[in-house]
């Protein structure tokens, strides 16, 4: 199977990993206080434009994986808690099935290369 948009992730240097936790703990504290997503974003003013943006489209993520797929909240309603389009969680729910799935396949194709 072609996969014409792949996407390539850097491996993260202990700084970068630092900075990614910061983040996303600030994110959780912001969303804590009942800031809305892109108000608590707007906190993110420490760190670089890149990594502003994988940590916004990351977190998002791992707000579906624990609230939609953990917890059983629907998206419609993550989308109103975080006053976010519906259109833009779910969009971010099926890139995040995406991932889980190239992952997957690689992780599966990495072992089978092993076997043979």
């Amino acid at each position: 199977m072609s996969r014409v948009n792949t996407k390539q992730y850097v491996q993260f240097t202990a700084v970068m990993h630092r900075e990614y936790e910061h983040a996303v703990k600030k994110l959780r504290e912001e969303l804590s206080k009942g800031r809305t997503y892109e108000q608590a974003c707007d906190v993110l003013i420490d760190i670089s434009h890149e990594m502003k943006t994988f940590v916004i489209e990351d977190f998002l993520k791992i707000i579906i994986a624990e609230e939609h797929f953990g917890a059983g909240i629907e998206v419609s309603d993550i989308a109103l808690l975080l006053d976010l389009p519906f259109e833009k969680v779910e969009f971010a729910k099926l890139t995040l099935l995406k991932d889980m799935m190239q992952e997957t396949e690689s992780h599966l194709k990495q072992r089978t290369d092993k076997f043979n």
